[in-house]
């Protein structure tokens, strides 16, 4: 079995990685690398948390780290689950697991093994660091850095091990609703509805004027007994946390290793009636909906292309939810900010301030909602084969693409801006509006550049293997030059706002479409050039 398990492995491994790499000269620097970058992150710790302490004044005492354990490790529970159901339930890689001759339990336990060991190394740059720098700051005994060794292994398999037992009734869940997108949609906008309202509520209780000291101190007071509290109901985490400090070391360490077993034995008799049944449900050819055949001829072959991405849209309502869920976000931001704003009493220097903030917020939440775009040729997989096979102008296909996350996704920017001015009156109507023009043209832009980062680096092959966009470099580059984006123009509007007020949206607009204008020629001239040399 171990042999097996070894062998499921690496051939999971050899598709995240390069495994030749560590048997080459650059194996050493790339370790040095990491280290150089581990050691950097220790130090940005160390100023971040020094920071915390005695300028902001929240203390960075026990509780604090218990607190940050268990935000950290709550965010990485999540992400896991949503990561872990798609590569248990969904991955491509399942058809040619499945079809050799290892036990399901041996595919799921190397699946959560590879998985773990991704965690591992999220940990290495964050959370290590993190805790290194805490020790540091309060000069704490040897015994922390010993404990935190053990640590290092124990909190990747709790957060891994916590979102296997949960990826399988969400798992579940979602296969129920797979194939309802009618009740999907209903649920979403209820929820969505239901959330923002509860927003708003929540928002128009502070009291106005807001006076910045008094509703920090508060914040700050509240904060502290929060963090004081968060350890009655830490649970296993409050446990790690009295590890780390010495606090009745064997006895923790033996509700540790207690709870690491249990939850094992948990995940896996779960798994063994689960695991097969979802990950063979979860397949495309196991769907049992039928769909009533016509043949459509559309007039022109773009037509033919934006009606293949409107019927896949309607196919799969929660991966559209997934590509666009900061930009449906993107009220409950504005609500939140803007309300906070216009409850302070503000000179002409603090509006100004107020739309320059604005700017630089909406933008990076609406760049960073361009993944769809920027995986829109990689998610193509194997089926881009017989694209390009086919005896028409395919690079059609692209320009559907662009048309479709650009309808959506001003939609959504149409309705959110609606909502911005209903629920926030008092902000000058004007400035929402150019505001909204700003961001459609940039947004349109960074679609462009998304698009364009995909064609000229398609990961085909690797999503036809695993069906999964996790760890995709041309999302994260796509969401850094959004980044870069959002950064530049918030610097140019302040730059303008603060120099020349009258000309500040002229300008702005100016610049906007000459960056359109560029990023649309950018993208015809390498489609042109490019889209005929993709491979598989």
């Amino acid at each position: 079995m171990l042999k097996r398990l070894y062998v499921l492995c690496l051939m999971q491994l050899s598709n995240k990685m390069d495994l030749k790499l560590a048997r080459s000269k650059r194996f050493l620097a790339r370790v040095a690398l990491r280290a150089l970058v581990i050691v950097l992150m220790t130090i940005v710790m160390t100023m971040v948390l020094h920071v915390i302490g005695n300028i902001l004044y929240i203390p960075v005492n026990n509780y604090f780290i218990i607190f940050v354990l268990l935000i950290t490790q709550g965010i990485s529970i999540a992400a896991a689950t949503n990561g872990l159901m798609t590569d248990l339930y969904k991955s491509r890689d399942n058809q040619i697991l499945h079809a050799l001759p290892v036990n399901n339990d041996e595919i799921f336990l190397s699946k959560l093994i590879v998985y773990s060991l991704n965690e591992f190394m999220k940990n290495l740059y964050v959370l290590i660091p993190l805790l290194f720098a805490f020790g540091f700051v309060n000069q704490l005994h040897p015994v922390y850095y010993v404990n935190m060794i053990p640590m290092v292994i124990i909190l990747p398999l709790l957060s891994v091990g916590f979102a296997a037992l949960l990826s399988m009734p969400l798992s579940m869940f979602r296969n129920f609703l797979s194939d309802k997108n009618i009740l999907t949609f209903i649920l979403t906008v209820v929820l969505i509805g239901v959330l923002f309202g509860l927003t708003v509520t929540l928002v128009n209780r502070i009291p106005t004027p807001i006076r910045i000291v008094q509703l920090y101190n508060r914040f700050i007071i509240q904060l502290t007994l929060i963090m004081q509290s968060s350890a009655s109901y830490g649970l296993i985490y409050t446990v790690i946390g009295h590890m780390l400090f010495g606090i009745n070391i064997v006895v923790n360490y033996l509700i540790v290793l207690a709870t690491l077993l249990g939850l094992a034995l948990t995940v896996m008799g779960f798994s063994k009636p689960l695991y097969f049944k979802l990950a063979s449900q979860s397949q495309e050819f196991a769907v049992k909906k039928i769909h009533v055949k016509s043949n459509r001829r559309e007039k022109s072959l773009f037509m033919t292309f934006l009606r293949k991405e409107w019927i896949i849209a309607k196919r799969s309502v929660n991966q559209l939810i997934s590509d666009y869920a900061l930009l449906i976000a993107l009220p409950f931001f504005m609500v939140v900010l803007n309300t906070i704003y216009m409850g302070m009493n503000r000179s002409t220097t603090g509006n100004q301030l107020v739309i320059i903030f604005n700017v630089f917020i909406v933008l990076l939440l609406v760049t960073a909602s361009n993944t769809a775009s920027a995986s829109a040729i990689t998610t193509e997989g194997s089926e881009f084969i017989l694209l390009k096979a086919a005896p028409s102008d395919t690079r059609w296909m692209a320009w559907a693409k662009i048309a479709f996350n650009l309808i959506f996704s001003s939609l959504v920017l149409t309705f959110s801006f609606l909502l911005f001015t209903l629920v926030l009156p008092v902000f000058p109507t004007v400035d929402i509006w150019l505001l909204y023009g700003l961001v459609i043209i940039l947004n349109s832009a960074h679609i462009f550049w998304s698009f364009q980062i995909d064609l000229l680096n398609p990961r085909l092959s690797d999503y036809a293997m695993t069906g999964s966009l996790s760890g995709n470099p041309n999302i994260r580059e796509s969401i850094s030059s959004g980044f870069v984006i959002s950064l530049l123009f918030g610097a140019i509007s302040a730059l303008l706002f603060f120099t020349m007020r009258p000309l500040a949206w002229p300008v702005l607009y100016m610049l906007a479409l000459i960056f359109a204008v560029f990023r649309l020629y950018f993208f015809r001239s390498f489609l042109r050039t490019y889209f005929i040399d993709i491979e598989y």
